[in-house]
């Protein structure tokens, strides 16, 4: 016949003891909403959150940064790294420069990704042109207001920003020139801009005879 097994007083204790443990465990314990659980959380990135920011910042300091378009390529026909250093310009590797800009610009022809240009004070052996439609590229800005690969989650949400940056761009360039793609825009048509032009140092300064394309950020019809 079986012994019955008695708890001893070690075993009533323990029991006792854990069940306490419990009890100050759930009393000290903060239960939170699935809300509060999701911000204590890592933040997540957002891209076109961060776009929408980097070009209200564009808009703000890039046309006080800008230098007039004819003062640039003056000084890239003479020097292009000592132009780069007293214009401060964007590196965003070891041989290229941005260069925020700006100018007044008649309109020469119009062609599906760019608007061809002609400014004063330029050399006419220089072509200009501004990209329009599907050439916009919102990399150009993103890179020329310091955003890098490292302050993105990753290489898609990177390229996320840039992209979600030329539709802002493309947007903007509609609504100054009235026209969807600013592609249509009649030959004669005065117009402003502000812009980026980016230049390959190739150690020897740059050629009049050199085509020169402005990534806008605004253009804007003379009404």
């Amino acid at each position: 016949m079986g012994r019955t097994r008695r708890s001893t007083p070690f075993r009533v204790a323990g029991a006792a003891a854990v069940a306490a443990l419990l009890v100050a465990m759930t009393l000290s314990t903060r239960f939170v909403t699935p809300e509060e659980l999701a911000s204590i959380g890592p933040e997540v990135f957002d891209p076109k959150q961060v776009a929408d920011e980097l070009f209200a910042e564009a808009n703000e300091t890039l046309p006080e940064a800008a230098t007039p378009l004819p003062e640039l390529l003056t000084g890239l026909e003479q020097d292009v790294a000592a132009t780069a250093d007293s214009l401060e310009a964007i590196r965003p590797n070891e041989t290229t420069y941005l260069f925020p800009v700006t100018g007044e610009a008649t309109v020469v022809a119009t062609q599906e990704q760019a608007v061809e240009i002609t400014v004063d004070g330029v050399s006419e052996e220089t072509p200009l042109s501004i990209a329009a439609g599907p050439a916009v590229n919102g990399t150009v800005l993103r890179d020329a207001l310091g955003f890098q690969f490292g302050d993105a989650s990753n290489q898609s949400t990177y390229q996320q920003v840039g992209d979600e940056l030329k539709t802002l761009i493309q947007d903007q360039l509609a609504e100054g020139t009235g026209d969807e793609g600013a592609t249509g825009l009649a030959k004669g048509t005065k117009l402003s801009f502000t812009g980026i032009v980016t230049v390959t140092d190739a150690g020897i300064p740059q050629a009049a005879a050199k085509p020169v394309q402005v990534q806008p950020l605004t253009m804007e019809v003379d009404r």
